[in-house]
């Protein structure tokens, strides 16, 4: 068996490659999980923290129902008469309606939704 014997000197150059190359994949990776955790951290910054139903309504609805009024969504000058039922109201947000998104509780948690149906109605006082 006859061994082979390389000079180091001669593989310096090759180890530099390898590990400058590894290097560069290391520092791309670390970017890109930190660009994941700024995306996870803008998200929960995004879910609800017991706003209040004009808050709510601002974030969530006033793009389609600008004041309450007619916008890209119906005005809601008549919602006491149209949803007399808190409980069907509640179910429309949760499930949505045409263009309308729906509202999980991760977005508007219970008593956030309990918040915005008392904004809701109060708009028509």
């Amino acid at each position: 068996m006859r061994l082979l014997f390389v000079n180091p000197a001669k593989l310096l150059p090759l180890l530099t490659v390898v590990l400058g190359l590894s290097a560069c994949s290391i520092g791309e990776e670390v970017k890109h999980i930190e660009e994941v955790q700024r995306a996870e951290m803008r998200q929960e910054t995004a879910r609800s923290e017991n706003l209040t139903g004009e808050q709510l309504f601002v974030r969530s609805c006033n793009t389609c129902h600008p004041g309450g009024l007619a916008g890209m969504g119906p005005s809601l000058a008549e919602i006491n008469t149209a949803i007399p039922d808190d409980a069907q109201l509640k179910a429309l947000i949760r499930k949505g309606r045409g263009n309308m998104p729906p509202q999980s509780k991760e977005t508007m948690n219970d008593p956030e939704l309990d918040n915005l149906v008392v904004y809701l109605r109060s708009l028509n006082k």
